[in-house]
């Protein structure tokens, strides 16, 4: 007997799969990041199924190639090259990269200042940090994302980022309306 995938072509989760990796290429949330992680040595948080480029060291709490479990990420396998949380990199010395990039992660962390913290400690001075975030100017994210512990705007997060201190803000600005910001800042 012939399986249905044999008369039908791929499979729904295949095609989906396939869909998702199409979409996230170009997806604008990826592509303003790139700048920031295609040279040197640096880490992707919460990469999720896809890193932001293939420089990236990925990091995520789901072993590579385990399913994720909410959100776009479920039922789709893990890209991480390093299984941790994005707040305890104690693999990376003081000082040991070039880049953090992170898209949609800081949101999920209790301790946003200890995450903050332990980002700028693997930096060098003068590494980049860029990050999107969910803007929640407009849009109550909370409500959308029940794993979000915290809520940023693009004016709140500046002031994390003045609290701890050691960053220059570069960059903070809209990348989807309504929905998220970029900011880039580096370790001084």
């Amino acid at each position: 007997m012939r399986r249905i995938t044999d008369l039908f072509g791929k499979g729904r989760a295949a095609r989906k799969r396939e869909r998702l990796e199409r979409e996230a290429v170009n997806h604008p949330e990826r592509l303003v990041l790139l700048p920031y992680c295609t040279v040197g040595k640096g880490i992707d948080v919460g990469c999720g199924y896809r890193k932001t480029h293939e420089n990236c060291i990925g990091i995520d709490i789901v072993p590579k190639g385990e399913s994720g479990q909410y959100g776009c990420v479920k039922g789709m396998p893990s890209a991480a090259d390093i299984c941790t949380s994005g707040d305890t990199l104690t693999m990376f010395v003081d000082g040991e990269l070039d880049f953090v990039v992170s898209r949609h992660n800081l949101e999920h962390y209790v301790d946003v200042i200890k995450t903050l913290l332990e980002w700028q400690r693997v930096l060098r001075v003068g590494g980049v940090m860029a990050l999107v975030l969910p803007d929640e100017t407009n849009l109550n994210t909370v409500v959308l994302d029940p794993s979000h512990k915290h809520a940023f705007t693009p004016e709140s997060f500046r002031r994390y980022l003045d609290l701890i201190g050691g960053f220059e803000v570069k960059e903070c600005r809209e990348v989807l309306a309504n929905w998220s910001f970029l900011c880039v800042a580096v370790k001084t």
